[in-house]
């Protein structure tokens, strides 16, 4: 009986193996995902151009980002460069009024995007158009060649620089004509696909075919001049490649996904899970001990915490049970927002309700009763009450 449960065992083994054989062994799919990251060497990768970019910005330092606008900590220095590429770019508005106010005092921003959505869209008054059926599925057309081109005749092609259609027919419809924009580029339609805004002492550089700065097209001698000419507007600094604002974030993510990505780690990772198998099917014993019944033990904070409130309540110091309710509010403003609470209450109330969402007037009453609870020497149950009431309000809506 043994034995043939051993057969079927070294079966099961053997069968476990062939499957990761074949799994490795067989052709890698080509990944056609329109990642635009800078370690990214599939067609829709940016790996070329973000190793092109010490050729466009000679002697300067090319860095990456990783984290959101609000937590770069390099703020104070305006000579620089912001260039973002992905299918869609929609920043929340606290990270757009951050990004707008370092180009007001002398950051240029290149964006390529087929879509901008939200605060930035409303910000700068643009919409692009998507004018063929086939963008965004990832199809590529061999046989339906387009030309774009730049409209500064220094830059330009006689005959245009060619692309693949399916990736050029996005452009920008509307643009806000109280703005000072001026367009650089055009698609073979005509319509304006590249763009520059004078904002303050900076400028936004727009452009609408965010693929045509990827792996696919910079493998060509005319895609590569293209997508070279179109950064050279932004002037030679420190420039900094976003690899945060992406739709597939390859920065962020869990360990496995890490690991699966890397070949050699994969190939550990599977042989480590295959080991694991084997060593359970012929290995592991068919014994198990009694387990012990284990008491949970006794939640003792909850005693705790009404102890500590009887305690408040027999004194009758309603002041100091605000004053901890205070406290707590704007530790959970610090832990939860990052907000400085130092700051002027005018200035943090706006900013509380740009980073919550929470309408500004409700922002407003949580800091007038805060305000009229802290210059009295004792408050009622009843104002209490009201003070924790608001608050709990506020903890709730954070929370949505």
């Amino acid at each position: 009986m043994f034995n043939k449960e051993r057969t079927y065992y070294y079966l099961l083994g053997f069968l476990i193996f062939i499957f990761v054989a074949v799994q490795l062994l067989q052709p890698k799919p080509l990944d056609w995902t329109e990642s635009f990251s800078s370690t990214d060497k599939i067609p829709y990768g940016g790996y070329v151009i973000h190793e092109l970019l010490p050729t466009v910005f000679p002697n300067e330092d090319i860095t990456l980002n990783t984290a959101p606008l609000f937590e770069y900590a390099d703020t104070s220095n305006f000579n620089k460069n912001w260039i973002f590429i992905n299918t869609g770019f929609g920043p929340d508005q606290f990270e757009t009024d951050i990004l707008l106010s370092q180009v007001e005092k002398g950051v240029n921003v290149f964006i390529a995007a087929r879509t901008f959505q939200g605060a930035i869209s409303d910000s700068l008054g643009i919409g692009t158009t998507y004018n063929n059926p086939l963008l965004g599925d990832g199809s590529i057309l061999d046989e339906d060649t387009t030309f774009v081109n730049f409209t500064n005749p220094n830059l330009q092609k006689e005959d245009g620089f060619p692309f693949y259609q399916s990736t050029t027919q996005t452009y920008f419809s509307d643009i806000d004509s109280s703005l000072s924009a001026t367009k650089l580029g055009i698609n073979e339609a005509g319509n304006t696909n590249f763009l520059k805004i004078s904002y303050g002492e900076g400028m936004i550089f727009l452009h609408s075919n965010p693929t045509l700065f990827t792996n696919y097209f910079m493998r060509y001698e005319s895609g590569a001049e293209y997508a070279s000419k179109a950064l050279s507007y932004l002037p030679v600094r420190t420039t900094i490649w976003d690899e945060y604002y992406k739709t597939v974030n390859r920065t962020g993510g869990s360990v496995v996904r890490y690991v699966v990505s890397q070949d050699h780690l994969r190939w550990a990772w599977i042989l480590s899970l295959t080991g694991l198998v084997l060593f359970m099917i012929f290995r592991a014993k068919r014994k198990q001990r009694i387990i012990p019944e284990i008491n949970p033990p006794k939640n003792s904070s909850i005693e705790f915490a009404k102890t500590i409130g009887d305690l408040y309540l027999e004194k009758g110091n309603h002041k100091l049970i605000a004053g901890k309710k205070i406290q707590f509010f704007f530790d959970y403003i610090r832990t939860n927002l990052a907000l400085d609470t130092d700051t002027e209450n005018k200035q943090l109330i706006n900013d509380i309700s740009n980073r919550s969402g929470i309408d500004h007037s409700e922002i407003e009453a949580v800091f007038d009763i805060i305000a009229l609870t802290s210059e009295q020497d004792s408050i009622t149950p009843k104002q209490l009450k009201t003070l924790t009431d608001r608050i709990d309000h506020f903890y709730k809506q954070t929370q949505r």
